[in-house]
């Protein structure tokens, strides 16, 4: 696989927003340390699932201390905290989608939409309505096993079901149907017992349409087995809902669908690798770059024109999207600026690149810094008010930042400060895998 040249253009964040504590920058900031009172930013989720669909985009961020803040993109300010949101550390928060709603009425009015879900590894799953000032959860559903894990959620049929992955090696389902004047009660409607052998890492509903146009919605679960399997949820049973098993072949921590008809999967692993597939045929497309895929995005950003100061600029990878990222140099690859499939790497110095991946080749996009003083740990989009997309990213400083990559907007004063108590310096070592040392880096824990 080759690398396209490009000058890989350097971006500052739009705006940034510390969630969960104030420190004033010591006078002598030194390389390789970050801002860090113990809390992470764990997970984040965009009210605005497509851009189009809000013009007040939200973003909801899970910390590791076990609360929830929300963000307005819009002010740039947290709006929101939800204190103690769970016992155990947080897996992850998703926004129920805007046309949840009761049975048969879409919500026309969801800005942003007005329930959070989450999962943690206390073993519940929680509800969170945010039209109440209450930190108290709405709907609060326990794991079935005893000591059983939620490590990830994902909403399906228009918000009306949620898969979880559970530590047990099961993918339970979530009743989050409602009718007019009712709430949904979050009742355990089964599960998928026989789909992994070991933690369920990844769950995730996707609406996929056929070369006719018919659309249906389809699951993707990926485990630390090394299995990716995709199911028809719509099925009767767990054998007959099974369309296709991927063995990846290394624990999986992510997945993203992609591809006009969202044909396409893409799984990166615990070793910093990354595959995509045809998931209906269960075929492999390209194993970009196998074991050396960080080298090889080293060398694309150090060709583009990036200064890497000596060292690996790319050393772990954050997670794949099929997005219209908005870079300019996209514009004159592809007149019609139309979505592709895009990488987002890192390193613990608080950089990010971004990469677009293509079937035989990578193209170094953008390089994010300025931001982060620690490792990225996800991203989403939010609306950026004028028909495209902004970045957010979150980190292991505990920062929220904003990126405008096609340079088009004008950044706000920065940064966006909320006092949460005091804060120290701490310096955080990773190993080449993008790990922290002496911790296996398990979903959703620090």
């Amino acid at each position: 696989m080759s690398s396209l040249l490009y000058n890989m253009k350097t971006v500052q964040p739009y705006r940034a927003a510390v969630t969960s504590f104030s420190a004033a920058a010591p006078q002598h900031q030194q390389s390789g340390f970050e801002y860090d009172s113990g809390e992470y930013i764990l997970s984040t989720s965009s009210s605005s699932h497509d851009a189009s669909a809000a013009s007040n985009t939200c973003v909801a961020s899970a910390l590791s201390n076990k609360s929830i803040v929300i963000y307005d993109s819009k002010s740039g300010q947290v709006i929101r905290r939800i204190e103690k949101a769970h016992d155990g550390p947080i897996s992850q928060v998703s926004f129920f989608p805007c046309e949840y709603g009761p049975e048969g009425n879409a919500n026309q009015n969801s800005n942003p939409p007005p329930l959070l879900i989450s999962a943690s590894q206390d073993g519940t799953v929680k509800v969170f309505d945010l039209r109440t000032n209450s930190s108290t959860s709405a709907i609060t559903t326990k794991m079935a096993l005893p000591n059983e894990q939620a490590l990830c959620v994902s909403l399906g049929f228009s918000g009306t079901l949620a898969a979880v992955g559970t530590s047990k090696a099961r993918v339970s389902f979530l009743d989050m149907r409602y009718s007019s004047g009712t709430n949904p009660t979050g009742a355990l409607m089964g599960s998928y017992v026989d789909a992994h052998t070991e933690e369920v890492t990844q769950v995730k509903f996707q609406s996929v349409s056929n070369a006719s146009g018919q659309m249906k919605t389809v699951l993707a679960t990926a485990s630390e087995d090394g299995l990716l399997s995709v199911y028809d949820p719509s099925q009767p049973s767990e054998d007959a809902a099974l369309l296709s098993t991927l063995n990846i072949g290394a624990p999986l921590r992510h997945i993203a669908f992609f591809g006009p008809n969202n044909e396409g999967i893409c799984a990166l692993t615990g070793n910093e690798t990354m595959s995509v597939w045809h998931w209906d045929s269960a075929q492999k497309v390209s194993d970009v770059g196998g074991i050396g895929l960080r080298g090889l995005l080293s060398d694309a950003v150090g060709k583009s024109g990036v200064n890497v100061d000596g060292g690996s600029s790319v050393e772990y990878l954050v997670g794949c999207t099929w997005a219209n990222a908005n870079c300019d140099q996209e514009a004159q690859q592809s007149p019609s600026n139309s979505k592709a499939l895009h990488l987002l790497a890192g390193n613990s110095e608080g950089d990010g690149y971004l990469f677009r991946m293509d079937a035989d080749q990578i193209t170094p996009l953008r390089h994010i810094k300025g931001g982060h003083r620690g490792c990225i740990r996800d991203f989403c989009w939010v609306d950026n008010g004028i028909g495209g997309q902004r970045l957010v990213t979150g980190g292991e400083d505990a920062r929220l930042c904003e990126w405008d990559l096609s340079g088009t907007s004008s950044a706000p004063s920065m940064p966006s400060s909320h006092n949460m108590g005091s804060g120290k310096v701490k310096q955080v070592k990773r190993d080449v895998a993008g790990k922290k040392k002496g911790n296996k880096k398990k979903f959703g824990s620090p």
